[in-house]
């Protein structure tokens, strides 16, 4: 018998440190021999009938996921600076996460985790996506549409972990690397886009191809990224939703840094301007105070207002950036200053059009500012760490590491007979 534990708790078996506490659990015990009422198996609920709340938990997964990875891995990056006197969180800013401490091992949603927030929101979207394969159009209404975003989502979930760690496992299988990643998300985003087209749904088709245009430029596949990136329209977005009623549902990009002033926006995100003209696609202000340490001062981000604000996965924008990353010359220029005119900005000075790699560095970083693109951005085109490596850490002492991916956790290693 294998008893229903609360969604939060049971998907977290995509690990193996909870798997093996879910496989005691579900064990015959001489000792509690008596079947609790209370528990209800997991097949009982795993049923067409419930398919619309699945399928809203799956979601709810990956959006938690997303806005937690979105406010850590920015720590990681050049995004934000940590900006509380709590040494679990220093090793993120310093770069010198170790693959055994609790944060790193285990932290969840809600919180500041990045590897199982992450891997339960990738087990949730495949595990849906396989319930729903399972199932009849008479059953489920929508279904078709239904496995489109499952298979997106679970797309999106390759990618974080193939974008922000150095290797990562999926369902207790071999260690991966991120190419092998990429790879599987390219495949996942070719499913949601078959069952988008099917269903007649091209606001999920449209985020499947942004996605595999992603996962392809991730693989060096640049012509074939940019063909998947024409056929996304102006305009076109995709948003993850946030709501204030709980710290998991919560935007935690604004919880963090406006709210609880935890981390302070980096230096170099802040007055930025192109060619004399404030930057609105970086709204970053002086919050007129220290931050949760109070030496620290604190710099917030205006470009979500509120817990309820909305986060982007997939954009247009990004689409633009991607053609223009891979097209280079006069079509480059053109498309980035359609992005230019879009925020009211100069179009590209005659210095700026003529070294359009380094131009496509720079448009990457304000534009998608805050969307999960930094960090892998900086990994991608082989900029330097900043701080450099050495460099004195100034809030918990100890000096900067050269971490850029995250290693595999513990959690992971340990558990998972499938790595050594």
């Amino acid at each position: 018998m294998r008893p229903f534990i609360h969604r939060s708790t049971r998907l977290v078996a995509a690990l193996g440190t909870a798997l093996l506490s879910i496989g005691a659990w579900s064990a015959c015990s001489n000792l509690l021999d008596v079947e609790a009422p209370q528990l209800i198996e997991e097949e009982v609920l795993q049923q067409p009938s419930n398919a619309s709340v699945i399928v809203a938990g799956a979601v709810a997964d990956f959006e938690c996921a997303f806005a937690t990875y979105i406010t850590t891995m920015g720590i990681v990056a050049d995004e934000f600076l940590d900006a509380q006197a709590n040494a679990a969180t220093w090793d993120l800013d310093r770069r010198t996460n170790n693959p055994a401490t609790g944060l790193y091992v285990g932290g969840t949603c809600g919180g500041l985790g990045i590897y199982v927030p992450v891997s339960v929101a990738r087990y949730a979207a495949d595990n849906t996506l396989r319930l729903l394969k399972g199932w009849s159009d008479a059953d489920v209404p929508n279904r078709t549409a239904s496995i489109a975003r499952m298979a997106a989502y679970s797309g999106y979930g390759h990618i974080l972990l193939g974008e922000g760690f150095c290797s990562a496992a999926v369902d207790l299988g071999p260690e991966m690397t991120p190419a092998q990643l990429f790879a599987a998300a390219e495949a996942k985003f070719a499913e949601a886009i078959a069952a988008a087209q099917s269903a007649n749904n091209d606001s999920l088709r449209f985020l499947a191809l942004v996605g595999r245009a992603r996962a392809r430029l991730n693989q060096g596949k640049r012509a074939e990224a940019a063909a998947d990136a024409a056929l996304v329209p102006n305009n076109f977005q995709f948003l993850a939703r946030y709501t204030s009623a709980s710290s998991r549902s919560e935007n935690r990009v604004v919880r963090t840094n406006n709210n609880n002033g935890s981390h302070t926006v980096d230096s170099s995100f802040r007055n930025l301007r192109y060619d004399g003209v404030v930057d609105p696609r970086v709204p970053v202000v002086d919050a007129g105070r220290g931050g949760s340490f109070p030496v620290v001062r604190l710099w917030v981000q205006n470009k979500y207002s509120s817990l309820n604000a909305a986060i982007p996965i997939a954009t247009f924008r990004e689409a633009r950036l991607i053609e223009a990353e891979v097209a280079g010359g006069q079509t480059a220029v053109t498309l980035i200053n359609a992005l230019h005119a879009r925020a009211g900005i100069p179009p590209l000075t005659a210095a700026d059009a003529a070294d359009i790699p380094t131009t496509i560095q720079e448009e990457r970083r304000r534009e998608l500012f805050l969307e999960s693109h930094r960090l892998y951005d900086t990994i991608r085109f082989g900029q330097p760490l900043r701080p450099a490596t050495g460099a004195a850490f100034p809030n918990g002492g100890g000096t900067y590491g050269n971490q850029k991916c995250l290693p595999l956790p513990d959690v992971e290693r340990i558990n998972n007979p499938n790595i050594g």
